[in-house]
């Protein structure tokens, strides 16, 4: 009954997953068009609109009540930051939404939660359904937000379309934008109409710094910077057309390939993270299928090694996760909130700055220079110092949280050992009501001894029988009396047993140690991640050279700016390139060759040092132009080679939690759940498949394969 109960709820809880999935993808798809931000006023019936326009009331007003609780304010605060790029500019909207979709989540999760919290009672299934959760907000939000991005950037070629065809009717390139802007969709009208402030505004170069900052992608960007270069210094026409056109042009195939590469990485990465959550919804199922038809294996799933492998589980699924989101998300730099870091505060503290300079590295030594370097490449925002708080922090609770388990797991042990009823040694299926009687009086006898016995120094198996003779009228056999005697007394030693062993105080140190590396190993897989975009992010970098080669007013600084704006992995040396330019173009120059040692991209530098000296700009790149078709053709290649490495990466780090819970998971507890009294009991998984005739390994392992037929 447990066990259908237990289904019931798993079943009830995938069902509000898929549901959830859709509500959002709904949510996503509604308001698109332009008419949606005042839909309210459109409606035929009044009361209809009355009753939308005080629903929206409401839920204006419940914002700005979430907003004066702290918790609440940084959740929808993430939440809002996450989609200013949908509602650019439009307050009341951008509040709307990041309220409707709070309230979403919380009523699906909320609505997922009690039933599971009411019918499950096990701390580490709590927990692991804790961590699902969590795991399904990451995916529902990132869902949303991919969605998001993805729908704006394809609303942007369309826009960049229509900018072409209204350039060519006016020749005037804020007209073309305000026309295309008027039959846009809603969010790419938003940024249209930004754009064409921007353009005729009385300051327009501050204006163009301030959306330049809060633009969501460099596409944007470009856009935005050539439309106002235009506007300025008017267009030339070459050979080919317009300069204008031919950069704009030249923008779109940018925007394509980006197009084109989310969308085969999104399809090759699609459901990794689900997948990477399955081993949570699968754990409990197949322990309560497993103790129903083997009782003795809940001897394992109670002790300390069962629990140690239920919680290097659940962190496999957590690393799992967190790593797929580096790889599906490389390319978002956090902007600056203004709002002061957890990092910052805590290294405000004495003590904790005293101990990060003495477990961090010395300014100027390698190790310093080593991890700046580390953050500069990953475009972190944090210090050094703010780091090894981080790592500090990390390895802290790490090591008291392994300490902690193996001291709530001795005590989960003991209890175990005291109030567990006192089964056969060799028994398949369950136990009969009078069997389960007996075994429970068994159990309450074994306590009352062991407390008398504990009084006693010399504890031997004649002054257990001793005892059990005047406590217990049952057992008057000495054959009965003996093997009571020494299960009481092996109970003794494992009771005395139950203390944190040296090993596991090694153990929580070298956790702790760790926790403490985790922060930088996370930065290192960024960096190995980003290390595969730098050939692609070159070739876009000679993209925007292509573009702006052709102005007349062009320089090498100017080209600097607009490779910085466009650069992710290389936007750290471009912009300390560009604080030194002033001071000397060469000594610049050489100095961004040493930051960023890659020789594609010390090949574009050596030209822009020729730029700078005696060359015009068309002239040192003119090999862009000549070798254009056999780059497009390579960067096809690259593309379809980084894509390739990027999808195994996932698969492998995806389906690492489900290859945890079948071969280390799964089968560790079947080979290490056979009952003391079998004769072939043994550690090894691969000595059950030698001895067929031993039924322990037989049903242990019929258990997983019954589960699923």
């Amino acid at each position: 009954m447990r066990l259908e109960w237990l289904s019931l709820f798993l079943g009830a809880a995938t069902v509000l997953f898929l549901a959830m999935t859709a509500a959002f993808q709904w949510v996503s798809r509604h308001g698109s068009d332009v008419e949606a931000i005042r839909q309210y006023e459109a409606l035929r019936k009044p009361d209809k609109a009355r009753k939308k326009q005080a629903l929206h009331s409401i839920m204006q007003q419940l914002y700005r009540l979430c907003e004066r609780v702290p918790i609440l304010r940084a959740y929808l605060f993430h939440i809002r930051k996450r989609m200013t790029v949908l509602h650019l500019g439009d307050e009341w909207k951008l509040r709307l939404e990041t309220m409707k979709t709070a309230l979403l989540i919380w009523g699906v999760l909320f609505a997922a939660a009690v039933p599971l919290a009411l019918g499950v009672r096990d701390p580490a299934t709590l927990g692991m359904i804790g961590i699902g959760f969590w795991v399904g907000h990451g995916i529902f939000s990132d869902n949303l937000v991919h969605r998001l991005e993805t729908r704006l950037l394809q609303q942007l070629r369309h826009f960049f379309s229509d900018v072409r065809h209204h350039y060519h009717r006016h020749g005037m390139v804020e007209e073309a934008i305000y026309e295309a802007a008027d039959s846009a969709p809603y969010e790419m009208a938003l940024h249209g109409h930004e754009i064409y402030e921007v353009l005729t505004a009385s300051d327009a170069e501050q204006r163009l710094a301030q959306y330049i900052e809060s633009a969501p992608n460099r596409y944007l960007q470009g856009m935005a910077g050539l439309s106002h270069l235009m506007k300025e210094y008017g267009d030339k026409r070459t050979a080919t057309g317009s300069v204008y056109l031919k950069a704009l042009g030249k923008l779109a195939i940018e925007l394509n390939l980006e197009l084109l590469r989310r969308e085969r990485l999104s399809f090759l990465l699609q459901g990794l993270t689900a997948i990477a959550l399955l081993p949570l919804l699968f754990t409990r199922p197949i322990e309560a299928w497993a103790s129903h038809y083997f009782p003795a294996m809940d001897a394992f799933y109670a002790s300390t090694t069962g629990w140690v492998v239920k919680f290097g589980l659940m962190a496999v699924v957590w690393l799992s996760y967190i790593l797929l989101r580096n790889i599906q998300e490389l390319d978002v730099i956090p902007k600056p909130t203004g709002r002061k870091r957890w990092e910052k505060r805590v290294y405000d503290w004495p003590w904790m700055r005293w101990l990060v300079h003495r477990l961090g590295p010395v300014s100027g030594s390698r190790e310093a220079d080593r991890m700046i370097k580390l953050l500069k490449d990953t475009a972190s925002p944090l210090r050094l110092e703010w780091l090894y708080v981080q790592r500090i922090v990390a390895g802290g609770m790490v090591f008291l949280a392994v300490l902690g388990m193996f001291m709530a797991l001795h005590a989960a042990s003991r209890n175990q050992i005291l109030y567990a009823p006192v089964k056969p040694g060799i028994m398949f299926g369950q136990l009969s009501p009078e069997e389960e009687i007996k075994a429970r009086e068994a159990a309450a006898l074994d306590r009352h001894i062991i407390d008398r016995v504990k009084e006693v120094k010399h504890r031997t198996e004649e002054t257990v029988m001793a005892l059990l003779r005047s406590e217990s009228r049952v057992l008057n056999k000495d054959d009965q009396l003996r093997a009571t005697a020494r299960r009481i007394l092996g109970k003794l030693k494992r009771l005395d047993n139950q203390y944190v062993k040296w090993w596991e105080a090694l153990l929580a140190v070298v956790a702790g140690w760790g926790g403490y590396a985790m922060p930088v190993g996370v930065r290192m897989f960024q960096w190995r991640m980003r290390q595969m975009e730098m050939k692609h992010e070159v070739d876009q970098l000679h993209a925007v050279i292509a573009m702006l080669a052709d102005m007349d007013r062009m320089s090498v600084e100017h080209l600097l700016i607009w490779m910085e704006q466009f650069a992710r992995v290389f936007k750290e040396p471009l912009q300390t390139c560009l604080l030194h330019f002033e001071q000397g173009a060469d000594q610049a120059l050489a100095q961004l060759k040493e930051d960023a040692p890659f020789v594609p991209f010390v090949r574009t530098v050596e030209k822009l040092e020729l730029a700078a000296q005696s060359l015009p700009i068309r002239e040192a790149f003119d090999d862009l132009e000549s070798e254009q078709a056999y780059a497009q053709e390579q960067r096809k290649q690259e593309y379809e080679q980084l894509i390739e490495q990027k999808a195994g990466w996932g698969k492998w780090i995806g389906f690492a939690p489900m290859m945890a819970l079948i071969f280390g998971y799964w089968s560790f507890r079947s080979s290490s759940s056979a009952c003391a009294k079998c004769p072939f009991t043994t550690s090894s998984f691969s000595a059950f498949s030698k001895r067929p005739s031993c039924g322990t390994f037989q049903t242990g392992s019929a258990i997983f394969i019954s589960y699923f037929t």
